[in-house]
C-alpha cells in the first residue's frame, strides 16, 4: 500500500507497526558525525544513546539540533542547550559538541543541521552520519534526512528507546497508542504535502 493512500480508518496495530518500525536497522558502522534531534525528553532518552555511540568511537563529534524553547524540570532552555548540558554531564568534551539552535520542527532540524555540517566539516567531506531520535520518530526523520541531504551522504538510524513508544510496547498503553497513531498520521500528511516522496509499506 502506498503511504499516501492510507486513511485514519486503515491504521490497524499491524499497519502502524510496519509504518513506524519495519526495516529500520542500525548497521553498526562508524560515521563522521552523530546528529541528535531535540525534544522535551531528548536529554533523558536520546543524548545518552548518542554519548554511548560517541564513546564507542562511532563518530568524533555530536551535533545537537533543536531551537524550540521548552520548560524543563530544571528551567526554561532551548532544546539544544539542554541537551548540551546533559552531554557535558555525561563526559563529552565541549569541543566535540556542535549546537544547532535555529530549528523548530523535524524538517528544520534536518535543514539547519546541514548548515552546521557545512560550517564544521564541509558537506562534500561527509560520507555518513548517525541519526539519533526516538524509535517511533525515526521513520519520518530518516525519510526527511534521506530526501534532503546530498545523495552522497548515508544516513544511518540509531533509535533511542523511551518509556512507552517503542516497537515492543507502544500498543500496551493509551498514551503509547495515541503517540504512535499520531506519528503514523504525520508520515501520511508529510507524504501528501510533498515533504518527502511516497513509498510502499
Amino acid at each position: 500500500m502506498l503511504v499516501s493512500k492510507i486513511t485514519e480508518n486503515d491504521l490497524t496495530d499491524e499497519l502502524i507497526d510496519r509504518l513506524l518500525f519495519e526495516g529500520i536497522e542500525d548497521t553498526g558502522e562508524n560515521t563522521d558525525c552523530i546528529i541528535v534531534l531535540g525534544s522535551i525528553k531528548a536529554s533523558r532518552y536520546r543524548v545518552p544513546v548518542a554519548v554511548d555511540a560517541y564513546r564507542n568511537k562511532r563518530a568524533g563529534k555530536i551535533l545537537l539540533s533543536g531551537g524550540a524553547i521548552r520548560e524543563f524540570p530544571d528551567g526554561s532552555f532551548i532544546e539544544a542547550e539542554h541537551m548540551y548540558r546533559k552531554a557535558l554531564e555525561l563526559g563529552v568534551p565541549k569541543e566535540d559538541i556542535i549546537l544547532e539552535k535555529g530549528s523548530k520542527n523535524t524538517v528544520e532540524n534536518i535543514l539547519c543541521t546541514m548548515v552546521e555540517l557545512q560550517r564544521h566539516f564541509y558537506l562534500d567531506r561527509i560520507k555518513k552520519v548517525l541519526l539519533v531520535t526516538a524509535e517511533y520518530h525515526m521513520r519520518r526523520s530518516l525519510a526527511i534526512a534521506r530526501y534532503l541531504f546530498p545523495k552522497h551522504i548515508e544516513i544511518i538510524p540509531h533509535p533511542a528507546k523511551d518509556d512507552n513508544t517503542n516497537r515492543d510496547n507502544w500498543m500496551l498503553s493509551e498514551k503509547g497508542t495515541e503517540r504512535a497513531r499520531n506519528e503514523a498520521l504525520n508520515i501520511v500528511t508529510y507524504v501528501r504535502n510533498g515533504v518527502f516522496p511516497d513509498f510502499e509499506i
